[in-house]
């Protein structure tokens, strides 16, 4: 259900890379624009005045990307805000009644819905996972292996070995049996805290001889009750590969 630790510390090095190269192409382009800009004003020659207009059109993209990204921040942040508002009110969450879209799989044929998907943020390039998706703090990550442990024992004793290796502190419930797809699979709920980060996980395995599946939920704790119904309906809208 992880990410090896020298994965993670690879793309955070590459991240941060990659963001102080865009950083310093960017402020060459600003110091540029503002030199072009000084010498077309001053000289008023055409070679200056081209160069400042042409310096001026990245300029302008960024500027747009920066609004596109703030709008995006409001957005994202309101709508954490309302679902907080509601968990405390003790409100169920809006995608209950949401219209669910299907995803079919990739690394095998499975089918899951998303509610509302248009809400949702995707990435099916973050390995483990087969797909991540993310709204309002809360996650849904599916590792869908052609491999079979066999059980979905199996998988939840996996499932909780990754955690309490890699957190500070956690806690367990009882692994309790779940009917999705009209077999049977095991879920159980875990609190884990990773850098003094607080995070509820809700875990639904399943295995046999062909396939071995998990649909990995997680949010803060405080909204945690308010997306476990959420949660529910996703995977049980898991549908297998047919054979």
């Amino acid at each position: 259900m992880d990410t090896s630790t020298a994965y993670q510390r690879g793309y955070e090095i590459g991240v941060v890379i990659g963001a102080l190269l865009v950083l310093a192409f960017f402020v060459g382009i600003i110091v540029f624009f503002i030199i072009a800009l000084v010498k077309a004003i001053s000289t008023r020659r055409t070679g200056w005045i081209v160069a400042a207009a042409v310096t001026s059109v990245p300029l302008l993209f960024l500027g747009v990307l920066m609004c596109i990204g703030f709008v995006a921040g409001f957005k994202r942040g309101f709508n954490n805000a309302t679902d907080m508002a509601a968990a405390r009110r003790g409100e169920p969450s809006q995608l209950l009644t949401a219209e669910m879209t299907p995803v079919t799989g990739v690394a095998i044929p499975y089918q899951i819905s998303i509610p509302e998907l248009n809400s949702w943020q995707k990435d099916d390039n973050h390995p483990p996972y087969d797909y991540l998706f993310n709204a309002h703090d809360a996650y849904v990550g599916i590792i869908a292996e052609p491999v079979g442990l066999k059980t979905p024992e199996n998988v939840c004793a996996l499932s909780q070995k990754n955690i309490s290796r890699k957190a500070a502190d956690y806690t367990f419930t009882a692994s309790q049996p779940i009917n999705i797809d009209s077999r049977q699979w095991l879920t159980f709920d875990a609190t884990a805290t990773f850098k003094d980060i607080p995070i509820k996980y809700r875990f639904y395995d399943y295995a046999d001889t062909n396939y071995t599946i998990q649909i990995i939920t997680w949010t803060v704790p405080a909204l945690f009750n308010h997306n476990a119904p959420v949660f529910d309906r996703i995977a049980k809208s898991f549908k297998m590969p047919n054979d």
